[in-house]
């Protein structure tokens, strides 16, 4: 019956690749995935707690089932899907629009993040749609320039991620795909285990399988197969944004492997920047963790739903 009730809630977009039974069946699988570890589930949760999104709703292998743990200054989550389509997480600037109005009326080495994010929302109702956001765009540019220009109101950090294999990789490997700078970050550093985990994607990310329609989606990206435990950070140290993606598709593979984000904006970038403008310091509340409506960018934007086929339990 809650399956039943679950499928009348669902939104399947048009250009969908799948019917209901197909999500009800992902979602369920999922479930009894994400069941099996007790950072997610409780015994009395069922699938209606989990969001189920499609990301690219014309390439089957793009569903998503995610359970969301908390979504405030850090963010948690559970991830189950197929392929993970490349993306990265950009900071967004905000500016007056009588100082620059947007579109190309934007600072130099820029891009406007609403022609450039589609389904760009702002974080949430304090920042007004109005005001102008944007993205670095020109490498010379640097986040201590972008807040010097006129015009600035205050900026939405990007997050950085930490994925960790939580499923057994012999039942179900996934080849990640990252930014090469990621293994600069201290972080990746001090993981020994990452050289093992780059020999084995350079020796066997060619048994992954890249959907038809997404060739090119992983080229310049370096391959990383994890093992359960084994965990990769996605970040820069110079705040630039981090491609990555990743494939769970394995001719090997006995099911779908769950992956944890946790996910956070980097602190050390945080209080480096200026103070909100004064006339705003009491109205504007931060951005939640993930912010993913603002600062997600993927490589096939326009082809990308950012509207979630079911919600779950806590906004993501």
């Amino acid at each position: 019956m809650l399956l039943e009730k679950i499928g009348k809630e669902m939104t399947i977009p048009e250009d969908s690749a799948l019917d209901k039974r197909d999500y009800l069946d992902f979602l369920q699988r999922a479930h009894s995935l994400l069941a099996q570890f007790p950072q997610y589930l409780s015994a009395e949760e069922g699938v209606d707690v989990l969001e189920l999104a499609h990301l690219i709703p014309a390439v089957k292998e793009t569903m998503l089932a995610i359970y969301i743990g908390i979504n405030d200054a850090v963010c948690n989550k559970g991830l189950v899907t197929p392929f993970l389509p490349r993306h990265s997480h950009n900071n967004v600037f905000v500016f007056d629009p009588n100082t620059f109005a947007g579109d190309t009326d934007i600072p130099s080495g820029t891009v406007d993040a609403k022609r450039t994010i589609r389904g760009f929302e702002p974080p949430n109702g304090t920042w007004q749609i109005d005001w102008t956001y944007v993205m670095i765009s020109d490498p010379a540019r640097t986040v201590e320039s972008m807040w010097s220009e006129p015009g600035y109101v205050d900026m939405i950090p990007a997050k950085f991620e930490d994925f960790t294999m939580v499923g057994n990789h012999e039942k179900s490997q996934v080849c990640f795909f990252i930014d090469p700078s990621a293994f600069d970050h201290p972080v990746n550093k001090g993981r020994g285990y990452l050289r093992k985990a780059r020999d084995r994607g350079d020796s066997l990310a060619g048994e992954f399988t890249i959907p038809d329609a997404m060739v090119g989606e992983v080229d310049e990206l370096a391959p990383v197969i994890l093992q359960q435990g084994e965990k990769l950070y996605v970040g820069r140290t110079d705040f630039r944004p981090c491609d990555h993606a990743w494939s769970n598709i394995h001719i090997n593979n006995e099911t779908h492997a769950v992956v944890n984000e946790n996910s956070a904006v980097p602190l050390n970038l945080v209080i480096r920047k200026p103070p909100v403008r004064p006339d705003l310091r009491n109205t504007l509340i931060p951005p939640a963790g993930s912010a993913d409506q603002t600062t997600d960018w993927f490589l096939r934007s326009q082809d990308l739903l950012r509207t979630p086929i079911k919600r779950g339990h806590i906004s993501g």
